[in-house]
């Protein structure tokens, strides 16, 4: 076993020697395989980061949420869109007998959407701010955090009062550092509001999701700000503890044909929706795009190994003296082979360090600025298992690259390789 340790050092020793001596060469060599490495690794990355990502900002609306709605999110071209259109939009009595209903759900929200409206306070204003109405339930459905105030009380949805919640962005630009913004008033498209709770900031996500840039008021309240005929509403609906989503699904299907009094043959004139339906088809999209990436890296790193496989051979012929020397002392022919494969190996695994090495300082680089300058959440996953595909990537191309070379070394008559 021990001279299997000398064997790997000597091939350290010489590999490093072989860089030292041919600098050059070595490496445009090991730039090939860098460059596939840092393709491979940071396709893999940004695939495995932008999935994560888009899961979190799915999360952030719960995956295991259940929305009602006149639309369906995606539709075929069996479906014409006009039967849609026809359909009646959920409305509060059915969120009510929904929740008279179902024994599986934990909570039922009902939310309408008014956006690019401006909201006001004194001489300050944002724009493109969106109004979100909501039911008392809303707080399960989304997860609101506080810097200050509170949530609604029953009286306030029940009345339609005229209070809200503001989003971090909205409290920075109409009330600047102040420390004290709950109670006071603003006004949003016209219409006084008194803010009762502002909001922790959530930052920006893929698509939006966020309420930094909202208003929330109870649903009754916000027909006074916009009008909300031919709108498309939404029920929301989360799963108790235990309760499987689908089980869930199922109930919710049934309740809604009973409260419409839809016959056995007739087809459903509500949308069922969830998450799920964005992140599958997002899902198949990336694994594409992670082919695409390591077929582009792959040719790179065909040209490294080409490069790797012509050091080698020129190493084979430089030392071709003293293989026949070693071999003549009574080498075997694998410890020959093992000594030039091990040196092609850990070119390549030099090669696939500086790749990676690359790609951290990319990524490193590229969130910083994110983060500083765009003010996005987004966040890089450099996992272990991209980490390892580096290595193992650059481990196969050493093995495939010094293969022959090593062969041929190994495979030389020692009497003819002295005289060369």
């Amino acid at each position: 076993m021990q001279i299997y340790w000398k064997i790997i050092a000597q091939s350290i020793r010489l590999s490093l020697d072989e860089i030292r001596a041919a600098k050059l060469r070595s490496f445009l060599s090991l730039l090939g395989v860098a460059i596939g490495v840092l393709c491979v690794v940071s396709v893999n990355t940004a695939v495995t980061s932008l999935e994560k990502n888009i899961q979190s900002s799915f999360a952030s609306l719960g995956t295991d949420i259940l929305y009602v709605q006149k639309w369906p999110w995606i539709w075929t071209d069996d479906y014409p869109w006009w039967r849609f259109l026809n359909r009646p939009s959920v409305n509060e009595r059915e969120v009510e007998l929904l929740g008279e209903i179902m024994h599986s759900a934990g909570a039922i929200a009902m939310m309408d959407f008014a956006g690019g409206k401006t909201v006001k306070y004194n001489n300050e204003s944002i724009e493109n701010v969106t109004v979100t109405g909501a039911t008392k339930d809303y707080n399960l459905i989304k997860s609101l955090d506080f810097t200050q105030g509170r949530y609604f009380t029953q009286s306030e949805f029940s009345g339609g009062a005229r209070s809200c919640l503001i989003g971090a962005n909205v409290a920075e630009t109409l009330f600047g550092s102040s420390s004290t913004i709950e109670g006071h008033d603003i006004s949003a498209n016209g219409v006084k509001l008194k803010v009762i709770g502002v909001l922790k900031k959530e930052g920006d996500d893929l698509f939006g999701f966020t309420l930094d840039n909202a208003v929330v008021v109870p649903y009754k309240a916000l027909g006074l700000i916009s009008n909300m005929n031919g709108g498309d509403p939404l029920v929301a609906l989360k799963p108790k503890e235990g309760v499987p989503f689908e089980e869930m699904k199922f109930e919710t299907r049934g309740a809604m044909r009973a409260i419409r009094r839809l016959p056995p043959t007739t087809d459903d004139d509500f949308a069922l929706n969830k998450m799920s339906v964005f992140t599958d088809g997002i899902s198949s999209v990336l694994t594409f795009v992670s082919f695409a990436g390591f077929l582009i890296g792959g040719f790179s790193m065909l040209v490294g190994g080409f490069g790797i496989a012509n050091i080698m051979f020129v190493s084979v012929k430089e030392r071709t003296n003293i293989i026949g020397i070693k071999k003549a002392l009574g080498a075997k022919r694998i410890y020959i082979l093992l000594e030039f494969l091990l040196e092609a190996i850990i070119l390549c695994l030099l090669g696939g360090f500086i790749g990676l090495f690359l790609m951290y300082v990319l990524v490193t680089g590229l969130e910083w600025y994110l983060v500083n300058y765009q003010e996005s959440t987004f966040v890089f996953y450099i996992t272990a298992s991209n980490i390892m595909t580096g290595f193992g990537i650059s481990f196969v191309i050493g093995i495939i690259s010094g293969f022959i070379p090593a062969l041929q070394a190994s495979k030389m008559r020692p009497v003819d390789a002295i005289r060369s």
